[in-house]
């Protein structure tokens, strides 16, 4: 649906911006006096914004001309990132109240606040715990929404809010739509000089190109477009037609299909007296958002013409979704009672109570106070993202109870084991995925506390360790495949084929996905290739077989492991997986390896 929504949005900032400057700029083609004032009040107001955004610009250039990625911090470019957005909504919520001076003496205060949160974060990126990291990701998404309500809170004024978020919305798309046009041009402009005139264009200068367009001007074409004081206040609200008919013709047409689904399926599970299915969540979820925001884009409708029809259909919309979300709030609990918490599953849970208590709000006040439904959520966010209440530390907590339930005290692997052995299927799925949950979202430190014995450095190796890798089948005649290419990355030799692709297979992602033109799947002893109109099928039982045969149990070898057919070649860099004798079949958890071939 986000697919959907993105390109009709722009068309209805383009129209806007379109309509906005022949209204306001009808009689003007070009002043050099406008454009002087417009800069000399940027630089009044945002000079903290526009001195990190430089520095940022500078930051990148260096790294462009370095090679380097990681030749700054990753937590500079996070510090100069927010300040940016800091500085522009910390003078938003001021400038009317303070004189300049002031206002930007408090945003330098505020930044330098950030700065002490960016400096007590690890030293390494891929050291950030996830509940950190939710944290972190919350607040930036915060401090950049901040920008388009700070100047309302605390004030009456639901038409200047309206105003002025559509405005800074529009602007912004508008402002990189213009960014992405001088960079196309620009760009093309490099490669005519070196068709035409055979001059040798460095690479770099592409992305120098990109670095002026989309992290100097374009932003500065956003920030001279603010409104400013008595602009940030207009009340004269207009639905424009384009509104109107995505409001009307286009997204309730799709709301009302959906709506007519989910109640039929509502309809069959009271009939049928069934659950629902956990996956309506999500569905119900795409529907309240479409509903937010067709009230959204009905809300100028409503307000200056005091429109009956979109008074009923934004009513109607309300006292319709809000049974449907109690269809959701059992959805979710069932998913949790059968799977147990995760993280994604709170988050929905209070997604779920977030819609409910919004809905129910915007009934009550008449769909006037249109600003919390961008403001309420960002609390909700944070408040349920911080501190030791944040999601990702309750879903540990409460994981780790579960574990604690199992193994009470420290025990080695093999007593584990024993535990173990007595549980039966149910019990055991549920023991590996609690352990599978905990090791992948929150590192071996989360499992180690509860064994003697050190906890492995991959999970599969761990859960086979406490015999809980294979526990759908009975039989424990199996040997394990735990293979690793000591010289991954390293070049080969490779002759008789044009193409190469790589393949990377992993059982436990649920969300497998086809990259550099190539899809895979991996079913009972069999991988199905497919790339550039081919099908390759490599059987994977006797991969495992002749690797046993060649290898034993070695996890580590500086010696290539190739399987060849007569219409490819695999080179294996990673290779997980049972072998299981009295069946003579293979499971395969994971398989990252290199693919040859002659592409037809």
């Amino acid at each position: 649906m986000m697919t959907l929504l993105l390109p009709i949005l722009l068309l209805i900032v383009v129209f806007a911006i379109v309509k906005q400057t022949k209204k306001k700029e009808q009689n003007t083609f070009f002043s050099i006096t406008s454009i002087t004032k417009k800069l000399v009040l940027l630089i009044q107001r945002f000079p903290i914004s526009l001195l990190f955004l430089i520095g940022l610009a500078i930051l990148f250039c260096i790294t462009i001309a370095s090679g380097k990625d990681n030749m700054f911090s990753y937590k500079l470019w996070l510090f100069f990132s927010g300040s940016v957005f800091i500085g522009i909504s910390i003078t938003l919520w001021l400038e009317d109240v303070f004189n300049y001076i002031k206002t930007h003496l408090f945003s330098f205060l505020t930044i330098l606040i950030w700065g002490v949160y960016i400096v007590l974060l690890p030293d390494n990126s891929s050291d950030i715990q996830i509940a950190k990291g939710l944290e972190f990701k919350v607040i930036s998404a915060a401090i950049f929404l901040s920008m388009f309500f700070i100047n309302f809170l605390g004030k009456n004024k639901n038409h200047s809010f309206w105003n002025f978020s559509q405005h800074l919305f529009s602007q912004m798309a508008v402002a990189y739509f213009f960014g992405l046009i001088l960079f196309g041009g620009l760009s093309l402009a490099l490669v005519a000089i070196e068709s035409l005139f055979y001059i040798s264009i460095d690479g770099n200068m592409y992305m120098y190109l990109a670095v002026m367009s989309f992290v100097v001007l374009s932003p500065i074409y956003f920030l001279a477009h603010i409104p400013h004081k008595t602009e940030k206040y207009n009340d004269d609200i207009e639905c424009t037609p384009i509104q109107r008919v995505l409001a009307l013709y286009i997204f309730l047409p799709v709301l009302a299909v959906y709506m007519g689904i989910l109640y039929i399926y509502m309809l069959k599970i009271i009939v049928m007296w069934e659950l629902p299915n956990g996956w309506v969540s999500w569905l119900v979820s795409a529907l309240a958002l479409g509903g937010l925001l067709v009230i959204a884009l009905l809300y100028p409708l409503r307000e200056q013409e005091n429109n009956k029809t979109a008074n009923s259909i934004s009513r109607w919309l309300v006292l319709l979704i809000l049974p449907l979300l109690t269809l959701m709030t059992v959805g979710i609990m069932r998913r949790i009672s059968d799977y147990g918490i995760t993280i994604n599953r709170v988050y929905i849970l209070l997604l779920n109570i977030w819609f409910c208590g919004i809905y129910i709000y915007l009934f009550f006040t008449k769909l006037r106070a249109i600003k919390w439904i961008l403001i309420s959520p960002i609390v909700v966010a944070i408040m349920s993202s911080i501190s030791w209440w944040g999601v990702a530390n309750i879903t540990q907590t409460s994981l780790t109870h579960e574990v604690e339930a199992i193994l009470p005290q420290k025990v080695s692997f093999e007593y584990a084991k024993n535990i173990f052995a007595n549980m039966d299927k149910a019990e055991l799925e549920r023991a590996q995925s609690v352990f599978t949950y905990l090791y992948e979202h929150f590192g071996k430190e989360s499992v180690q506390p509860f064994f003697t014995d050190e906890v492995a450095n991959n999970y599969w190796d761990f859960l086979f360790d406490i015999d809980l890798k294979n526990i759908n089948n009975s039989s424990k005649a199996y040997e394990y495949i735990n293979y690793t290419l000591a010289t991954k990355g390293q070049a080969q030799k490779i002759k008789n084929y044009n193409t190469f692709r790589a393949i990377d297979y992993d059982r436990y992602n649920d969300e497998q996905e086809s990259e550099w033109g190539i899809s895979y799947t991996i079913t009972k002893d069999t991988l199905k290739i497919s790339a550039d109109n081919q099908t390759f099928v490599v059987p994977v039982k006797n991969m495992a077989v002749k690797y046993l045969e060649m290898n034993g149990h070695v996890q580590e070898s500086n010696k290539a492991f190739i399987f060849e057919e007569k219409d490819y070649k695999i080179i294996i860099n990673e290779f997980y997986g049972d072998y299981f004798k009295a069946q003579d079949s293979v499971s395969i958890d994971r398989l990252d390896a290199d693919i040859f071939y002659n592409k037809k």
